[in-house]
């Protein structure tokens, strides 16, 4: 849940009952194999008007704005909101354990010595467990390490006023082969009229399966150029929402508002989105200059100039 918990206002949003009626589910569901919720999960809320409709009475930064700026706003993701995966850290000790394993091998053989080629088959064993497991548990350490020290602390959604575009920072899985290689990200703009937003309830499952409770999400998901109800891109943002999706839609309106010129850029008294080591992907040149002067949180505070 957000940091401040400002709960107040009402939503006046209806919840969905039926299934996604804008985008085509089958496209939806093969680009994202299955992963990303547009086809997968029922949508709790259609947010279609993005202009002139509110979605709820109380509009609230929730904590979740990173920067302003003079045209624009960064809003943080999920993987801010809840830190480095505890599985990730758990996984580095199987990986350990298997390079380990490898180097044991290796001295099983050397202990062997000569005596090795005359029981040739225990050898060959001995040589392709210690292969085997050098390149699981290097390949393994590799991913989780760059995943947990290179990967940024947030992957942030830049709404710009002026230009009318949205940029996303997508992260890509870091490759099992290519070891070396950083966390790689890949940055995407597209337009703030193909933006059609949704909240979703998903059930969550806590590691171990020892218990499962319903989650709020808040997805922006945006339409194809060339075919609007394709999905290019879903960006989950803000946070999640136990219990209810009030708080999201609080975040989604104060979004809609400032880009609709009708709020500021920060909520009177927040403050901006921290981090503990404030690692944030660099987005493109073009991007940022197109942002403007950076502004204090007592100048988004202010009202936008009419």
């Amino acid at each position: 849940m957000s940091a401040s918990s400002k709960r107040y206002g009402e939503v006046v949003v209806p919840e969905w009952e039926g299934d996604e009626p804008y985008f085509d589910t089958a496209f939806a569901r093969m680009r994202s194999r299955g992963e990303a919720h547009v086809g997968v999960a029922q949508p709790r809320r259609i947010l279609e008007s993005i202009d002139s409709n509110r979605v709820h009475t109380g509009p609230s930064s929730s904590d979740s704005v990173i920067a302003a700026y003079d045209d624009g706003i960064m809003v943080g993701g999920l993987r801010g909101s809840l830190g480095a995966s505890v599985l990730a850290w758990f996984g580095l000790l199987p990986a350990f354990c298997l390079i380990l394993i490898s180097g044991y091998c290796v001295y099983v053989l050397g202990r062997i010595g000569e005596a090795a080629w005359s029981n040739f088959g225990f050898t060959i064993g001995v040589v392709f467990a210690g292969l085997l497991s050098a390149a699981f548990g290097i390949s393994s350490f590799s991913v989780l390490f760059r995943v947990l020290v290179f990967m940024p602390s947030d992957f942030p959604v830049i709404f710009n006023r002026a230009t009318r575009d949205v940029w996303v920072a997508v992260p890509k899985m870091p490759s099992f082969v290519r070891i070396f290689e950083l966390a790689p990200i890949v940055f995407e703009r597209h337009s703030w009229a193909n933006l059609k937003p949704r909240t979703y309830r998903v059930l969550e499952v806590t590691p171990g399966a020892s218990s499962a409770r319903w989650t709020y999400i808040l997805t922006l998901v945006f339409g194809q150029e060339s075919d609007p109800r394709k999905v290019a891109c879903e960006m989950n943002i803000g946070f999640k929402g136990w219990g209810d999706d009030f708080e999201l839609l609080q975040l989604w309106e104060h979004i809609r508002r400032y880009m609709n010129d009708a709020g500021p850029a920060l909520d009177q008294g927040e403050k901006f989105k921290t981090f503990s080591t404030g690692r944030l992907p660099k987005f493109p040149d073009e991007a940022m200059a197109a942002l403007g002067r950076k502004l204090s949180e007592s100048e988004a505070w202010a009202a936008p100039k009419t």
